[in-house]
């Protein structure tokens, strides 16, 4: 199985923004200074009937040069930490890898503005299989779309964070993307996968929305459905990949 991350794109996209916030700096540093220099030279007397709009201006010059000043220092900040890659979906290649030959691709890391941030997807003749990956430990139950983790004094507590609902609103944006380009036939799926086995990790499902898997018993959990079947032709899937790694 190959297992890819579009770096180099997401690397240029994180010079791109760099950029684009140093321009916004300077226009921000431009209004400062001009409403600085505004009351330092007072150009118009207070006693001159413009002289309002005249304070007006210089004044929301100074606080407008502060917001795109604020706006590029974090644009600034969000170049710098672009995530490049996806450490939990380069794990879970390598334990696919056991089980998948050469014809499945695993994209790592898609960062699109068309599909959201999206940690994996599985490419291959069966479709598209986007994947929501978690490290976490602890015993989980999981009913339909609902999650519930159990606490201290085997308490069970809403989770904090429901990746059901989260990769089903992935996989939504994912099928309006391959719409998007002409690829309305490829079918989508999606799964929930937990890097840990047992007992680090405990899963109760009862009809899940969404597959839930161990990392490890991925393939076999999916062989009803994702891989029952192979949907598509070598050349689909390798214009499938093209669309989704780029």
């Amino acid at each position: 199985m190959r297992s890819i991350a579009p770096t180099r794109s997401l690397n240029r996209r994180s010079s791109d923004l760099l950029i684009a916030a140093a321009l916004v700096f300077l226009l921000g540093a431009a209004l400062l200074v001009a409403g600085i220099a505004l009351h330092i030279f007072g150009l118009v007397s207070p006693f001159n009937r413009g002289y309002p709009i005249y304070d007006l201006t210089r004044k929301a010059l100074l606080v407008i040069g502060a917001v795109v000043a604020l706006l590029a220092m974090a644009l600034a900040l969000r170049s710098v930490t672009w995530k490049t890659d996806n450490k939990n979906a380069r794990l879970l290649g390598e334990i696919l890898a056991k089980d998948l030959d050469h014809q499945y691709v695993l994209i790592r890391n898609i960062s699109k503005r068309s599909t959201g941030y999206l940690d994996a997807a599985l490419v291959s003749k069966h479709g598209v299989l986007a994947l929501r990956i978690s490290r976490r430990k602890g015993a989980f139950f999981n009913e339909g779309g609902h999650w519930l983790k159990r606490r201290r004094k085997s308490k069970w507590t809403p989770l904090r964070w429901n990746p059901t609902r989260e990769i089903v609103a992935k996989a939504i944006q994912l099928r309006a993307h391959l719409k998007d380009c002409d690829m309305q036939e490829i079918p989508v799926y999606a799964a929930v996968v937990f890097l840990r086995d047992a007992p680090e990790v405990s899963l109760k499902l009862r009809q899940p929305a969404v597959p839930v898997a161990y990392a490890s018993q991925l393939v076999a959990s999916l062989r009803d459905s994702y891989f029952a079947e192979e949907r598509l032709s070598p050349g689909a899937v390798q214009a499938l990949v093209k669309i989704l790694y780029h």
